[in-house]
């Protein structure tokens, strides 16, 4: 019987929490710092649901997935990634490191064929948090199979801010964008200004060739700036509900909102992954305070 384990590591510069459960980083705090990365004041933990907060990993699919240049209605929503129980590695763990592995082998066909690759899609993928003073998440996957595998993959970080209508992220100025809010999710042009937050934020911004520059978040109230750098990502999506939807989630309490954005490292719709039998792709987030 799987049961949640939360995992705390612990050394001189940071520590963090870890779940079994999603292999979700739940915390990361600096030392001498509030924590950078964020969680709701009380986490649900039920096996089938997604934990609010941390850092969930979407895997294989983003949203309800993808296929043929359009949208499509796969479940659960955002993949079987952050609903599964991973298989922590005992030989990996120190108290600067810990790995997890989720493989194709512990799922059933019918899940597996969602994918969009082929009849026996096959993949093997590690998930490693390196904790000190930065914390480095890298997923990556190989294709085990006989034929291509096709998958979207995000880093879904929810990072810990004093007021999300005060922070400004910055990197993301010359970068298009899709507006996720707006019907038919149109393709905006860059705005050549740092991002502000004012209502619902949900956008998907277009890389190219600046996907591994660092982004950081101004943030005013906590006196600090949170640098990301993402590698292997060739979006990045932006997220906060706003006070409306926000203060309506059953997962959140009233105002909780506020203390959070999201600034995630995406591989998604055109720009999926997509491997050929026996390759590798990483997708990673490395995070700092300055």
């Amino acid at each position: 019987m799987n049961t949640f384990l939360l995992r705390d590591v612990v050394n001189a510069d940071s520590s963090a929490s870890i779940s079994d459960y999603g292999a979700h980083v739940l915390t990361w705090t600096p030392a001498g710092q509030p924590p950078v990365i964020w969680r709701p004041a009380a986490v649900q933990l039920r096996e089938g649901t997604a934990i609010r907060g941390g850092v969930p990993i979407i895997f294989p699919w983003f949203n309800t997935g993808w296929d043929g240049g359009r949208p499509v209605s796969k479940q659960p929503k955002h993949g079987f990634g952050r609903v599964s129980f991973w298989a922590f590695d005992e030989t990996a763990v120190t108290d600067r490191h810990v790995r997890y592995t989720l493989d194709s082998a512990d799922f059933g066909d019918d899940l597996l064929a969602q994918l969009n690759s082929g009849d026996h899609p096959r993949f093997h993928a590690t998930y490693d948090v390196e904790i000190g003073e930065r914390i480095a998440m890298t997923l990556t996957v190989t294709n085990d199979g006989d034929e291509p595998l096709t998958y979207e993959a995000a880093l879904h970080t929810y990072l810990h801010v004093g007021d999300v209508e005060r922070i400004a992220v910055h990197g993301l100025e010359s970068c298009d964008y899709l507006d996720n809010t707006q019907p038919g999710v149109p393709h905006c042009s860059a705005t050549g200004e740092p991002i502000t937050f004012d209502g619902m934020v949900d956008r998907t911004y277009l890389r190219g060739d600046e996907a591994d520059a660092p982004l950081a978040i101004d943030d005013p109230v906590l006196g600090r700036t949170i640098e990301i750098i993402n590698a292997g990502a060739p979006q990045a999506v932006v997220w906060n509900p706003g006070q409306a939807a926000g203060d309506a989630m059953g997962d959140l309490a009233v105002g909780e909102w506020r203390g959070f954005v999201c600034v995630e490292a995406v591989a998604r719709l055109d720009r999926s992954v997509t491997l050929a039998p026996g390759q590798t792709h990483t997708l990673s987030q490395t995070l700092s305070v300055r």
